[in-house]
């Protein structure tokens, strides 16, 4: 019950974040609106959102149609039974209370075709459309990120038993999935098409019989993540290259399951614009003007935007102040585990996890824009995190002390930008802490009953969140902590303290512009200083709790996993004869005492 309930406090207290809106998440409701409609195109709602392209005359939505098509029969639902009416009444008794996070402030008119009457009309539009993409949300973000923290708990349990709760919740808690989990984009929903698709593989390759059912089923759901994300194919080639190491007839039917994956997309490419062919990518508006439409080729350098990397991107993705290693250090751990699943003979998955993360950390590293825009970090390596989770869970084992000193000043973070604004861009990281102090968080359901938005509002989020962090490490086998951690928080907190306002960040003013030859150097020492006093005192009660007893169930370095010809059977501990400590991968299913 425990390990449940670790996971359903978390994704509580992800229900309860109401989202500010960007333009990625005001594009994608634009085109669930128009989907409704029986309409490809986005013409009657292009002024809500930038990300936008222009093709054959007609205004749509830059993304790829997975994530709208999931969603437009939800929303036809939610518009049945009046649910636009409710989300007006909402915003206006949010607005009433004090919570104004929906409300924009000035007109900026140059991004609405320099009118003021269609800036004023489009922004009280999004305004009271926003309850209705948090409602979106709960189907489009929340529940795929429900169902990766459930995929990941089953899948570690089967290698690393008992840790899968504490690895999966630290994968909803202290990586980008936590930011992403509530904020209407399509990253957490590929991410877990891929992952599933890698770990369908997986459970296939130690089946004792060929099962192409779970291959069909593998391909199938790496061609949906390309229909929902594009750069997802880089994901789904490596996983077919996995696949396909088992010989040609499993890699003609994987290749047929992703066929059948990607049907929809190239069905809406065939309405849409024509041709199969064309993606959505095509002639992204770059500058608006008063058409809409001035300028086109927003990723129009390279393939989509896509070139070669640069090493100051390359550097910014890990060291900068939006950096990987700064604002999510345990992807640290989940890389320092993959190495010990390759010396524990699993190499063949160790290097389907190190091949994703090299090749999107290549890939984000030629993109013109690395972090993505406004976001808490490279949003692009999200694909990565589920894949570094099976990492993390061998890390916990191997080096608990280490793993909590990294864990907890990533979830401090990440959660930190999910409760007051995730989508910051260059320069922006200290605006959390700043949004903090002011107690200027998002909206909370509570807003809508006329809280506003301060801390009496965001406290049933923090609470549930707490609350997940409690149960998810109590739900684990005893772990010895030790004094190993604090050497690791020191070296974090010198980097993101020091070291990355150091490095900074490139400001770049558009593809067109480019980079300006100006870094930022804004950093966030202060939450930098939060994360680190959470983290001490998260290290000592550890520590403390974890000197008082005896590590009678399970052994903090785990020995490797059995070789063939080893005796079979659990294995059992003395003076506890006949309990098993937990079934090996390719033994049963596991149990724990």
């Amino acid at each position: 019950m425990r390990k449940s309930a670790a996971i359903i406090a978390l994704v509580l207290g992800w229900a309860l974040i109401m989202q500010s809106l960007g333009w990625a998440q005001t594009s994608y409701y634009a085109f669930v609106k128009s989907l409704s409609h029986g309409h490809t195109s986005i013409d009657a709602y292009h002024w809500e959102t930038r990300d936008k392209s222009y093709i054959n005359g007609h205004f749509y939505s830059v993304k790829a149609p997975g994530l709208a098509l999931v969603l437009t029969p939800p929303f036809m639902a939610l518009d049945a039974v009046g649910a636009p009416t409710l989300a007006r009444k909402a915003a206006d008794t949010a607005r009433a209370g004090g919570a104004r996070q929906w409300t924009y402030r000035g007109l900026n008119v140059h991004a609405y075709g320099y009118n003021a009457q269609r800036a004023a009309e489009i922004k009280r539009r999004l305004e009271i459309q926003a309850p209705m993409v948090w409602a979106l949300g709960l189907f489009g973000t929340v529940l795929p990120a429900l169902l990766l923290l459930l995929l990941t708990r089953r899948l570690v349990d089967r290698i690393e038993p008992g840790l899968g709760t504490l690895t999966a919740v630290t994968l909803g808690g202290a990586t980008l999935v936590m930011p992403f989990a509530v904020n209407l984009f399509s990253h957490v929903l590929a991410a877990l098409l891929a992952f599933a698709a890698f770990a369908l593989a997986w459970r296939e390759r130690e089946r004792a019989e060929p099962n192409m059912r779970d291959i069909a089923l593998a391909g199938v759901l790496a061609g949906l993540a390309v229909t929902t994300e594009y750069p997802l194919a880089i994901a789904g080639a490596i996983v077919g290259v996995y696949v396909a190491l088992r010989g040609l007839r499993r890699a003609a039917v994987y290749a047929f399951g992703v066929v059948l994956g990607v049907l929809p997309l190239l069905i809406y490419n065939l309405l849409a614009f024509g041709s199969i062919t064309t993606l959505s990518y095509k002639n992204a508006v770059n500058e608006q003007g008063r058409s809409g439409h001035e300028t086109l080729g927003l990723n129009g350098d390279g393939l989509f935007g896509i070139g070669m990397p640069k090493p100051r991107y390359a550097l910014e993705l890990l060291l900068s102040p939006r950096g990987l290693v700064v604002v999510t250090p345990i992807v640290l751990m989940g890389l320092l585990g993959t190495v010990l699943l390759w010396r524990r003979g699993r190499r063949a998955e160790a290097g389907v996890i190190g091949a994703v993360v090299a090749a999107y950390f290549v890939y984000d590293a030629g993109y013109w824009l690395p972090m993505g825009g406004g976001s808490p970090g490279p949003r692009f390596l999200i694909p990565t995190l589920p894949f570094l989770a099976v990492g993390i869970a061998a890390a916990w084992r191997r080096w608990p002390g280490p793993t909590l000193a990294l864990a907890v000043p990533s979830a401090v973070t990440m959660i930190a930008a999910a409760i007051t604004y995730p989508l910051v861009t260059f320069g922006h990281t200290a605006d959390w802490s700043q949004r903090a102090s002011d107690a200027n968080f998002q909206h909370t359901v509570l807003s809508l009953f006329g809280l506003d938005n301060g801390w009496l509002a965001v406290a049933p989020v923090l609470a549930a969140f707490l609350a997940a962090a409690v149960l998810a490490w109590r739900s684990a086998p005893r772990l010895r902590v030790g004094f190993s951690g604090w050497p690791v928080l020191a070296a974090w907190g010198l980097i993101a303290g020091y070291l990355a306002p150091r490095i900074g960040e490139t400001v770049i003013a558009g593809r067109v512009v480019g980079p300006v030859g100006i870094v930022d150097h804004r950093g966030h020492g202060q939450l930098v200083v939060w994360a680190l006093i959470a983290t001490g005192i998260s290290l000592a009660v550890a520590g403390w709790r974890s000197a008082k007893v005896v590590d009678d169930e399970a052994p903090t370095d785990r020995p490797r996993d059995p070789e063939p010809g080893d005796r079979s059977g659990p294995p059992v501990f003395p003076r506890r004869p006949r309990q098993p400590v937990g079934v090996q991968h390719h033994g049963p299913e596991p149990e724990t005492t």
